[in-house]
C-alpha cells in the first residue's frame, strides 16, 4: 500500500512539474508577441456619409472613414470641409459649435454667412439637405438637425427652406 502511495505522489509531482513547464513555455512564447502588440495601437474606424449635389435636384453620397473615438467637432469639421470641396456650401461657412439634445436633435450653430446666397452654388433645398442628410447619417442617435445662425434659429435659410424647426433626413433627393 505504501508503495502505491509513493508511486501516486511521484506521478502527481511529475504532472505538476510538467504543467508548470508547459505554462512557462507558453508564457515565454506569448511574451514576445505582447511586446510587439504594445508597440502598435489598433484604431477602429467609423463611416461618415457626406451627401453632395449631383444636380439641381439630386444628392449623391460619399463615404469617408474617421477614427471611432473622433470628437463630434472633428466629425462636423470634416463633413463641412468635404461639402465645401463639392461647392455645396459657401467656403466661408464655419461650424461655431454643436450639441446633441436628448430629443435626438443635432443643434448645429453655423456662422452668419450660412444664410447668404452664394453665386454659382446649388439650389437652396439641395444645399440644406446635403447638410441635414450628412449630419443625420454620420452621428449616432441623431434623427434631426436644427440649424442655428450665431446661436439663433433662422426662419428660413435663404428664403425658401423653412428652418425654424429641426429638419429630418430627406430621401426624396437621393440619387436613384
Amino acid at each position: 500500500m505504501q508503495k502505491k502511495h509513493n508511486v501516486l505522489i511521484g506521478v502527481a509531482c511529475a504532472l505538476v512539474i510538467l504543467a508548470a513547464g508547459a505554462a512557462g513555455w507558453f508564457y515565454w512564447l506569448t511574451a514576445g508577441s505582447d511586446q510587439q502588440q504594445r508597440g502598435t495601437v489598433a484604431t477602429q474606424k467609423e463611416a461618415l456619409h457626406v451627401f453632395f449635389p449631383l444636380s439641381k435636384t439630386k444628392l449623391g453620397r460619399r463615404v469617408l472613414e474617421v477614427r471611432a473615438e473622433a470628437p463630434d467637432r472633428e466629425r462636423a469639421d470634416l463633413i463641412l470641409k468635404e461639402l465645401k470641396k463639392e461647392r455645396a456650401v459657401s467656403p466661408g461657412v464655419q461650424v461655431r459649435d454643436l450639441a446633441i439634445g436628448i430629443d435626438s436633435t443635432l443643434y448645429l450653430n453655423l456662422s452668419r454667412n450660412f444664410t447668404e446666397k452664394q453665386s454659382n452654388g446649388p439650389p437652396e433645398i439641395v444645399m440644406v439637405y446635403a447638410l441635414v442628410n450628412s449630419f443625420v447619417t454620420s452621428f449616432r442617435d441623431v434623427r434631426k438637425v436644427q440649424f442655428l445662425v450665431e446661436g439663433e434659429a433662422p426662419f428660413t435659410v435663404g428664403g425658401l427652406v423653412y428652418a425654424y424647426q429641426p429638419l429630418e433626413f430627406n430621401k426624396d433627393l437621393m440619387e436613384d
